[in-house]
């Protein structure tokens, strides 16, 4: 009963943004990069009586609103949790870099090694998002070794988690772009080695595979990869 009225209010919802002509998209963090407005620009030339809603989600939904049926599609970081239930494309890949305080001792290097961090704090997403959370945590690929948690942020809001790293309770690793959308003077970016990278991609939920809106959307976002990314659509 209570699967069939989420259904229900997911369907509700759906039918609401379509009548107001809003394609509501979920993103975590920096969604797209520099590729979102292009995304955004060229859906409006596809489809010009349509407007896109963008809806921050917090690190409590890395499904960024599919999941309850509060997004129509989402810009957002993978692997993540109910990946395998929704449609997805790889937009780009970017290496994983870790934040650190600029008095931190291994801010003074140019590049990190992994090893160098498996004995600091991390700064973390709530336990309750799981195996994404040990993901962001590169709990993996420690080779056995426990994962220290300094602090946790709930919010997905970049100013609570950086200002915990800047506070000195934990570093995190963060995607390259971060160093470029989340500059502060108080914290510091650099490359990790030895750590795998981050994907950015284009999720929708497979009852959309049907409606030509979204799948422009979907098209508008493949069309808009990085140049160095083009090649695989």
């Amino acid at each position: 009963m209570l699967a069939g009225f989420d259904q229900a209010l997911r369907e509700a919802k759906s039918a609401a943004s379509r009548a107001a002509r809003v394609l509501r998209v979920g993103f975590l963090a920096g969604a797209a990069n520099e590729a979102t407005q292009r995304i955004i620009a060229s859906f409006a030339h596809r489809q010009p009586c349509w407007r896109v809603e963008m809806r921050a989600a917090p690190w409590t939904d890395p499904t960024a609103g599919l999941a309850s049926g509060d997004a129509d599609a989402a810009l957002l970081r993978l692997p993540f949790p109910g990946q395998d239930s929704l449609r997805t494309e790889v937009l780009f890949t970017e290496p994983r870099w870790v934040a650190l305080p600029v008095t931190h001792p291994l801010a003074r290097y140019s590049q990190v090694c992994f090893r160098d961090l498996w004995d600091e704090p991390f700064v973390a997403a709530p336990a309750e998002t799981g195996w994404w959370r040990d993901w962001w945590l590169a709990a993996g690929e420690r080779n056995g070794h426990a994962v220290r948690i300094g602090a946790v942020t709930d919010s997905g809001q970049p100013d609570d988690w950086l200002t915990a790293i800047a506070n000195g309770y934990g570093i995190a690793l963060a995607p390259e772009s971060a160093a470029r959308y989340y500059a502060r003077p108080d914290i510091t970016y650099r490359p990790v080695t030895g750590v795998s990278p981050s994907q950015v991609g284009v999720a929708w939920p497979p009852a959309a595979d049907t409606n030509p809106v979204i799948q422009d959307f979907v098209r508008c976002c493949l069309d808009n990869k990085p140049p160095e990314h083009r090649d695989h659509v």
